[in-house]
C-alpha cells in the first residue's frame, strides 16, 4: 500500500492536539472534569476526520504517526484503568497492537478509534459522578484553604478539617458539624491544658463541660492567682471562653443529643466560618499538646 506522503502531520495532531493531550481520562482521574471528558472525546472524533482527509483509507500510516498512536493508548489506558473500564482498556490494547503493523492502514486506525470512543461512553454511564457548584467546590478542591497557621498549631485535626471542608462542598451539613465540632474539640484540650491543672486529664475526663467549668472559674480569679499562662493575655482567653460555650450550647449540643435535626447550607457555612476563625486566633496562644 502506498505510504502517505504527509502522515507525519496526523503526529503532529497527535502531540498537539488539546483534544488528545490535555484531555484524556488520565487527566481526570480522582476528580470528574466534564469539560475534560468532553474535549476528549471531540479529539478523538477529531483525529477520525483528520484521518479521513488526509488519504485513501487503505493508505499506511508512517512510522512516527504510528509511534505517537502507542504513545496515545498507552496514556489513555492508564485513564481507563483508573476508572475501571475494563472494555475501553482492551480497546486501548487493540489501537497499541494495531499501531505495531507496519501496514496498517487509516481505515483501521479510524476503527478502532471509533470503538474507542464508544466504549468509553458507554462504560461511564455505569458511574454516577456528583455536581459541586462553582461557588462550592473550592472546599473541595482546596479543603485545607486559610487554616495553614490552625494545622501547623493542631495537626490532628488535619483530617477533620478536611473531611468538614469536603462535606459541606457535597452539603452533607450533618457530616461537615460532626467534623467541625471534632476540630473543636481540639481547642477545648489546649483550653484545658492551658489551665495548668493536673486534675483535668485529657484521658479520661478531658470534656467540654469540665474544661469550660474550670475556664469560667479561672476568668474570675484575680490575676495572680491565675495560671501562667491565662495571665499572658487573660481577655483573650475569657473571650475564647465565651466563644466555646456558644459553640457548645448552639451546635455541639443539638449535634450530639438530638435526633432528627438538620443543618441548611447556610448554617453549615456559618458554622464553618465562625469555627475557622476560632480555632485561627486560638492557634495564635495555644498549640496542640505532643
Amino acid at each position: 500500500m502506498q505510504l502517505i506522503e504527509d502522515s507525519d502531520r496526523a503526529a503532529d495532531f497527535l502531540s498537539w492536539n488539546p483534544g488528545l493531550e490535555l484531555f484524556t481520562l488520565f487527566d481526570i482521574v480522582k476528580r470528574f472534569r466534564a469539560d475534560l471528558l468532553y474535549g476528549f472525546s471531540r479529539g478523538l472524533e477529531g483525529l477520525v476526520s483528520f484521518m479521513d482527509e488526509m488519504a485513501k483509507p487503505h493508505a499506511s500510516l508512517s512510522e512516527s504517526t504510528r509511534k505517537d498512536l502507542i504513545r496515545f493508548s498507552k496514556k489513555v489506558k492508564k485513564g481507563c484503568q483508573q476508572f475501571n473500564l475494563p472494555a475501553s482498556v482492551q480497546a486501548c490494547d487493540d489501537l497499541k497492537e494495531l499501531s505495531k503493523d507496519h501496514h496498517v492502514s487509516v481505515q483501521q486506525i479510524q476503527l478502532i478509534l471509533l470503538e474507542l470512543n464508544k466504549r468509553i461512553e458507554v462504560e461511564l454511564q455505569a458511574h454516577v459522578y456528583l455536581y459541586i457548584p462553582k461557588e462550592d467546590s473550592s472546599f473541595y478542591a482546596k479543603p485545607l484553604d486559610e487554616w495553614g497557621d490552625t494545622i501547623t498549631a493542631f495537626p490532628s485535626i488535619r483530617y477533620d478539617i478536611e473531611e468538614a471542608s469536603k462535606s459541606l462542598a457535597l452539603q452533607r451539613n450533618t457530616a461537615a458539624v460532626f467534623h467541625l465540632m471534632r476540630v473543636m474539640s481540639a481547642g477545648v484540650k489546649a483550653m484545658g491544658k492551658s489551665l495548668n491543672e493536673p486534675a483535668l486529664d485529657a484521658s479520661h475526663n478531658l470534656t467540654w463541660d469540665n474544661v469550660l467549668r474550670r475556664c469560667a472559674k479561672e476568668s474570675e480569679k484575680e490575676f495572680k492567682d491565675m495560671s501562667p499562662v491565662w495571665q499572658s493575655d487573660k481577655q483573650f482567653f475569657a473571650t475564647a471562653t465565651a466563644k466555646l460555650y456558644a459553640v457548645k450550647d448552639a451546635w455541639r449540643n443539638p449535634n450530639a443529643h438530638e435526633i432528627g435535626d438538620k443543618y441548611t447550607s447556610e448554617e453549615t457555612l456559618d458554622i464553618y466560618r465562625a469555627i475557622r476563625s476560632f480555632m485561627r486566633q486560638l492557634a495564635t496562644k495555644l498549640k496542640e499538646a505532643p
